[in-house]
């Protein structure tokens, strides 16, 4: 039976990133029509709500050999994990690579300032970014660096946001905040106002939201927590509060860890007390962000014993944590058990990436 054209395309669309590689190979149609950038569009869309399309991307270090290891799971079961090779760029050149992402199956790998990969693992396509040649700050001292990434709908471009925590002549923190743009293949200052400090040094302490937004969990002028966020569309930063009494744990008012990270179309707020053994996680969540969002107290996970950290949530809820030995566990929630992966690290260097393939090269 022979299809026609409109029929072969709405099929193709509709499979997976790995079939429609091999099926580039079955003849010159297929495979100018899998590259055509309407077709990835409509790629793009069709998976965009399918939660059986999602993977898990795992960051580690080894124990014995401190080497970084990536792995993406082959499907949503995690019976199957396949290495990935780093990027040539970073090979034994970084000794901690971030993963910043995804955006639209576009992960962003951070070094150190100006060492930059946009990457896709889907197809194995990967950018290094050029560096910035924007002037920094006279006299100053770059003392660290946190990224964003995100997609702007408006002009069709994906961006990388790089702030720069410089220590000024007057031993003062300024932030230089430079954007990449995917589209133009530069770099451009941006010179509105950061109106919170970011809480540098923690991967759980940001993400992207809704591919547009990238959040941090930061402090206003005020020293209220708040979430920071930049808009890629508007190139805009906001502020949006945190809940109340969120370290309040019972009667007792304890020192309590933040940590922000997407569950399904939203943003959770994990908090938890980091020195208990047995530890409660109380979840909260909010659906936009803005001066006028609602956060709401989603649930109360524990005690669990013998973990260390939240990393994420999986597809349909299930908890994802690191334990006090560094490896990956995943705890179900309807049925209250707790399912160890075969991953061991470093501990405190576990990274994941809820990851959505996609055929969108950076190139």
């Amino acid at each position: 039976m022979n299809l026609s054209e409109d029929v072969t395309y709405e099929i193709l669309s509709r499979l997976p990133v790995t079939s429609l590689i091999r099926f580039k190979c079955i003849c010159r149609f297929w495979y100018f029509l899998i590259k055509n950038p309407n077709f990835i569009s409509k790629h793009l869309h069709n998976l965009g709500s399918k939660k059986h399309f999602l993977r898990l991307l795992i960051s580690r270090r080894g124990n014995i050999t401190n080497k970084r290891i990536l792995s993406l799971s082959e499907n949503d079961t995690f019976d199957v994990f396949i290495n990935q090779d780093f990027p040539p760029y970073f090979n034994d050149k970084f000794g901690h690579v971030r993963l910043i992402g995804p955006c639209n199956g576009i992960v962003c790998l951070c070094g150190y300032p100006d060492n930059i990969v946009l990457w896709n693992p889907s197809i194995r396509d990967y950018k290094v970014l050029p560096q910035s040649h924007i002037q920094r700050l006279v006299g100053s001292t770059v003392r660290g660096t946190d990224f964003g990434l995100g997609f702007d709908s408006k002009k069709n471009d994906y961006k990388v946001i790089q702030i720069l925590f410089c220590l000024s002549i007057d031993r003062v923190i300024v932030y230089q905040v430079e954007i990449y743009s995917l589209s133009t293949n530069s770099w451009r200052k941006y010179d509105g106002i950061v109106p919170a400090k970011i809480k540098y040094g923690n991967t759980s302490w940001s993400m992207v939201y809704k591919n547009e937004n990238f959040c941090w969990l930061a402090q206003d002028g005020e020293n209220h927590e708040v979430i920071l966020s930049f808009n890629m569309s508007e190139g805009i930063f906001r502020n949006t509060k945190l809940p109340l009494n969120i370290g309040t744990f019972g009667e007792r008012e304890i020192r309590s860890v933040w940590v922000i990270v997407p569950f399904n179309e939203s943003i959770s707020l994990i908090v938890y007390c980091l020195k208990e053994l047995e530890k409660y996680f109380d979840i909260w969540v909010i659906s936009e962000l803005g001066t006028k969002s609602f956060w709401t107290k989603s649930q109360r996970i524990g005690p669990l014993s013998r973990v260390e950290r939240p990393l994420g949530f999986w597809k349909n809820g299930e908890f994802i944590l690191e334990n006090n030995s560094g490896q990956l566990v995943i705890y179900d929630l309807s049925n209250q058990e707790v399912k160890t992966l075969e991953f061991y690290g470093k501990r405190g260097r576990l990274e994941i990436v809820v990851y959505k393939e996609s055929l969108i090269s950076v190139n």
